[in-house]
């Protein structure tokens, strides 16, 4: 019998294809619970294609995908809100501030109430934006927005992160930041 976990994300020869252009093409991977995992490649490899799947945002042209234990895309619907995914581009509203934008993703996944204050209050002191929590999405620096993007996409504690090119374009004390903050919640 195996020690090993039981994998939260098994594919296998999955593939997805835009017209003619196979973005993703034959992968297979198996990814045991409690795993922090990245892809690496060359810019067009098929990463934010590949976790767009992962996500159910973006079902496979071919292959068999099972994450959280669930068989994608017909399960998909069932497992998403145990997903947190923080996507390459801001999934954020500029013109709500850092409170607001936060608030906006716990609704979204129902989370309401005294859970609700608690976690948005643990995430800002975690993420050091507790003193920034009325300024402007669009007025935050790229670090910032990073953090933000972070805390909205834990707000609901996942079971599965899901983050693409979180320091990408990010100064370096902020990205020491954000992968100091990744270790901690690992």
């Amino acid at each position: 019998m195996s020690d090993r976990s039981p994998d939260i994300i098994a594919a296998s020869n999955l593939s997805r294809c835009f017209g003619s252009l196979a973005a993703v093409d034959g992968l297979s991977l198996d990814i045991p619970a409690g795993e922090l995992f990245g892809l690496i490649g060359s810019d067009g490899a098929g990463k934010t294609t590949t976790l767009r799947m992962l996500a159910g945002i973006l079902d496979p042209s071919a292959g068999e995908l099972t994450v959280l234990g669930q068989r994608f895309p017909a399960a998909a619907e069932q497992v998403k809100g145990e997903i947190g995914y923080m996507s390459q581009r801001f999934g954020l509203y500029p013109d709500l501030t850092v409170a607001e934008n936060i608030a906006f993703y716990a609704d979204i996944f129902g989370v309401t109430g005294r859970e609700r204050r608690e976690r948005t209050e643990r995430l800002l002191a975690f993420s050091g934006l507790a003193d920034f929590t009325a300024r402007q999405a669009g007025r935050l620096s790229g670090g910032m927005k990073q953090k933000l993007g972070l805390c909205c996409a834990l707000i609901h504690k996942p079971r599965l992160l899901l983050l693409d090119e979180p320091t990408n374009g990010v100064d370096p004390v902020s990205r020491r930041d954000f992968w100091r903050i990744l270790r901690e919640l690992h």
